[in-house]
């Protein structure tokens, strides 16, 4: 589908388009399968059938590497292309934060629209986007639902992005935003002492940061809650290679990230760029979500297990069918909102 300039005209596409593949996922079996063709199975693992149309029928080109512009752009309108719907008992409200040189970063907070409680748990959420791309617009879906559904307040972090702000500005920002929001718990209408981080991708190796950099602060996270989480930007893993083509994220644009965020590539094995090689001991119990077809999914797991290793509370699930987008496509594809209601389940018990 062709999308006009004009920007209503243009919301009104997106929201087309979005109906149409919403209901195309929802053909039956058979039909689907025609469509998308022999099941792609790799490493024992089957592709989610309703996600594989989506790939044929959706995706750009292999190894396709567009502009910075229009990777954030893509990123904002298609990423909610199978996202929940909005949802209309949650409410969301814009707040300005000062960072460094003289900038400000927005962070929004979603609440239920009739609550009273004005003394509720938190997620503070980094969005994906591989440091470049992502914004408070492309997860606000994401954002709603976990407030609705994991019974707390949101408060999405919009830092900001490379190659106009790269490493460590982005993660400066993360740890700026999560200590303003517990410093000033009250006037957000939160408890500090029933704090989450979480984010997805680039989003989840900034929740992962922050999370070890404050556990020693007077309010330190009491859950993290990491989707494909990026943690490690020195090496590949087989997964990597495994899916480096046809799931969405590719390798190339994951190489592609890393040189627009880390220009100084001795900084790869920071901890502040890569977590997998920080302090662990003392940090907070971690909900990692792992997909599949994804190829983060290995360092995913190995962060898992060094949490573990360290006698911290984790859980780790791999959801095989998934690639690597699957929390923004809980609105159409099953084993997502699965995977969703996990992760909703765990700021349940905050």
């Amino acid at each position: 589908m062709k999308i006009p300039n004009n920007p209503k005209l243009k919301k009104l596409a997106f929201k087309a388009q979005s109906v149409i593949a919403k209901r195309l996922v929802r053909l039956p079996k058979p039909i689907l399968r025609k469509i998308a063709g022999k099941p792609i199975i790799i490493d024992g693992q089957t592709l989610d059938l309703p996600i594989q149309v989506v790939l044929k029928l959706f995706s750009a080109p292999p190894n396709h590497l567009a502009s910075v512009a229009r990777t954030r752009r893509d990123i904002d309108e298609q990423g909610p292309l199978l996202a929940q719907s909005d949802h209309k008992g949650i409410v969301a409200d814009d707040f300005k934060l000062e960072v460094s040189d003289g900038d400000s970063i927005r962070l929004r907070r979603y609440r239920r629209r009739k609550s009273k409680d004005n003394n509720q748990p938190a997620l503070v959420f980094y969005h994906g986007g591989g440091y470049v791309a992502g914004s408070i617009e492309s997860h606000d879906s994401v954002c709603q639902h976990l407030a609705a559904d994991g019974n707390c307040t949101v408060i999405s972090v919009d830092y900001r992005l490379a190659p106009e702000h790269p490493f460590p500005t982005p993660i400066n920002d993360g740890l700026s935003a999560y200590r303003h929001i517990a410093d000033n718990a009250e006037n957000f209408g939160i408890d500090a002492t029933r704090l989450a981080v979480g984010g997805d991708s680039a989003g989840g190796n900034l929740a992962a940061v922050v999370a070890q950099q404050t556990k020693d602060d007077t309010y330190p996270p009491k859950l993290q809650l990491l989707w494909v989480p990026w943690v490690d930007m020195s090496r590949e893993r087989e997964s990597c290679k495994l899916f480096a083509t046809g799931f969405f994220l590719e390798r190339a644009k994951m190489r592609w990230f890393t040189d627009h965020y880390l220009a100084d590539k001795s900084a790869r094995t920071n901890p502040l760029a890569s977590p997998l090689f920080g302090d662990l001991e003392g940090v907070a119990p971690a909900v990692i979500l792992v997909g599949g077809f994804d190829p983060l999914r290995d360092e995913g797991i190995e962060y898992a297990n060094k949490l573990k290793e360290a006698d911290v509370k984790t859980e780790l699930k791999v959801y095989e069918t998934m690639p690597h987008i699957f929390i923004n496509v809980a609105g159409g594809i099953e084993d997502a909102k699965v995977a969703f209601d996990d992760a909703t389940r765990a700021l349940r018990g905050l």
